[in-house]
């Protein structure tokens, strides 16, 4: 099977190198990877929205009919071949997303099985394998492989030369490739790390009802996902109470 990214050269400002997406192809795939398991997270702590068009049968059996009829279109059909593999991907993760936004609502208070807390917590593993090993550990290979960004004796800037060139000042220190490619691999990790954390704070509020405006306001929907009626006032409670006890004739 060719590779199914294209060949793209793109030339980085500054004489950072040529950046090629086949070259870059397991840095690219990795991070494609990552984005789609972050957006399952985030899909998973939404309640489901869609509608599911047929029966969860039929749609768990189109997992492995999408893979073999992608595959099998791909090999009678080679002059296409990349164009439908990237296709039978992108439609793959469709359908995957289709079913977890159409999924069935769960109540919280139903305790998770022992399979669930397996299947999650290999997941949560292949997301920090992904987010804080692999990614930036392509990365750091890309760029000191490809870029050449572990030439010490580049510089970005260069103590003693003027700064950007034209004000009359001098840069007061020395500012390397390796140091460039050792601040893109930190800004991974930084905003990996908000990422996380954020989606801590989703995962403990994934159950929280949005408070109400005022008394005649209450919630829309309770923390197991079902409408909220509106709440009788207590006057209107007590009023026909006190009424028929003054006319019964315990009363007279």
């Amino acid at each position: 099977m060719p590779n199914l990214l294209p060949n793209w050269t793109l030339t980085l400002p500054w004489d950072l190198g040529d950046f090629n997406t086949r070259e870059a192809g397991r840095l690219i795939w990795s991070i494609v990877l990552l984005i789609i398991g972050i957006a399952i997270v985030a899909a998973l702590m939404k309640q489901p929205k869609l509608k599911r068009p047929f029966s969860t049968k039929v749609g768990v059996a189109l997992f492995p009919a999408i893979i073999v009829g992608t595959l099998l279109l791909a090999k009678l059909v080679p002059s296409f071949q990349r164009t439908i593999i990237l296709l039978g991907f992108v439609v793959l993760v469709a359908h995957m997303f289709l079913m977890i936004g159409s999924r069935e609502a769960r109540d919280p208070e139903e305790p998770a099985t022992w399979a669930e807390c397996f299947a999650g917590a290999v997941g949560v593993f292949a997301l920090m394998a992904l987010g804080y090993a692999i990614v930036p550990h392509e990365f750091l290979t890309f760029a000191n492989a490809n870029l050449e960004w572990g030439d010490s004796s580049k510089f970005v800037i260069q103590s003693g030369h003027q700064v950007f060139g034209v004000l009359p000042v001098d840069w007061p220190f020395n500012f390397d490739y390796p140091a460039l490619r050792d601040v893109g691999v930190t800004i991974i990790y930084v905003v990996l790390l908000v990422v996380n954390i954020k989606f801590f704070v989703m995962w403990q509020n994934r159950h929280e009802v949005a408070a109400a405006v005022d008394d005649e306001a209450p919630p829309k929907r309770s923390r197991f996902g079902r409408p909220l009626r509106k709440a009788t006032p207590q006057a209107a409670v007590t009023a026909p109470v006190t009424a028929s006890a003054a006319t019964s004739p315990e009363g007279a």
